[in-house]
């Protein structure tokens, strides 16, 4: 659940903390375009994936394949929102989660904060994202616009965005293209195929799953107005600018304390990242751990068997 709301809510902060006062949690799924996309995956994750829409209900579905940590994974997974829930599932695990849809009750609680909370609000999340733009540089929240292409017989305006490329189509926001890189992870996605219709096998869950359901509506609503509340008082904002001061202070004037790495070296760092076989470093580390445990006690138990030895000869043994 929690990837489909992150990737509902990126579609909308950034534009609404633009727009003053704008309610980022009002998503209109409502009014979505009626579509089914195909997907190719590349990088360093390779598969395929759909996504569709229609019927006030977004859905979609992936298999990617990658190597992190020294290891081959796949992962499948399926997910759906609609106005009231969110379903996801992982297809490998066969397990799933039907949650209510937390954004129309953060929706309603933003609409409940009074003028000072909207703007604080505003302005904590303008904050925020300032500091995940200088923790990763490659995800600021404006684009330079670089012209047309086309996927899949389909035109798309493509944008820039620092290390991250997008290409939306002007006549609805279905994204056709998207690759960049993310702690050590090249991502790129490519349309093979656009429908103008909705795929209704894709929304319905799939078979084989055993869901847990979480469908407390009055705790989705406590929650929402904890999170946007916390996220709109005066202690977000005191302590964003106590983070940004002492960010500011351990930075040598004049100067970026971030390292810089050439690409050669970024390359050589995350591919030593991928090959890191963590698993096995983890063994090893238990192993050493055990050995240096049991030459301890081995120790322990001559040392101790020594001094007997010592006092029962020094009880025979003595001095004239």
């Amino acid at each position: 659940m929690r990837r489909i709301v992150a990737s509902l809510l990126l579609m909308s902060l950034a534009p609404a903390v633009a727009q003053a006062q704008a309610n980022p949690f009002k998503l209109k799924l409502k009014g979505l375009p009626t579509y089914t996309v195909d997907y190719n995956y590349g990088g360093d994750m390779t598969g395929t994936g759909k996504s569709s829409s229609g019927d006030d209900r977004f859905a979609s579905s992936e298999t990617r394949t990658g190597k992190f940590f020294g290891k081959t994974t796949t992962t499948s997974s399926w997910t759906m929102a609609d106005p009231e829930f969110i379903w996801n599932a992982d297809m490998t695990k066969k397990t799933g989660l039907k949650s209510v849809n937390p954004l129309p009750s953060m929706a309603k609680a933003y609409d409940d904060l009074d003028r000072d909370g909207k703007a604080r609000f505003q302005s904590n999340m303008r904050e925020m994202m300032q500091f995940v733009t200088k923790a990763f540089p490659g995800m600021p929240f404006e684009g330079e616009k670089k012209g047309t292409r086309t996927y899949a017989g389909e035109s798309c305006e493509l944008t820039e965005m620092g290390g991250f490329t997008f290409c939306t189509m002007s006549s609805a926001p279905i994204v056709l293209y998207s690759s960049g890189s993310f702690m050590c992870v090249k991502f790129e996605q490519t349309a093979t195929k656009v429908s103008r219709a909705s795929d209704p096998t894709l929304f319905q869950p799939p078979a084989g799953i055993t869901w847990t359901e979480n469908l407390d509506r009055a705790r989705a609503d406590s929650a929402a107005n904890a999170l946007v509340g916390q996220l709109a008082s005066q202690a977000m904002t005191d302590s964003l600018a106590k983070a940004k001061a002492e960010a500011a202070k351990a930075a040598p004037a004049g100067s970026d304390s971030t390292p810089k790495m050439t690409p050669e070296q970024q390359q050589q760092m995350c591919d030593a990242l991928k090959n890191f076989s963590l698993s096995t470093a983890l063994n090893n580390a238990m192993k050493n751990a055990l050995d240096q445990a049991k030459n301890d006690a081995v120790n322990a138990a001559v040392q101790g068997a020594a001094s007997k030895i010592k006092k029962g000869f020094g009880g025979l043994i003595r001095r004239p």
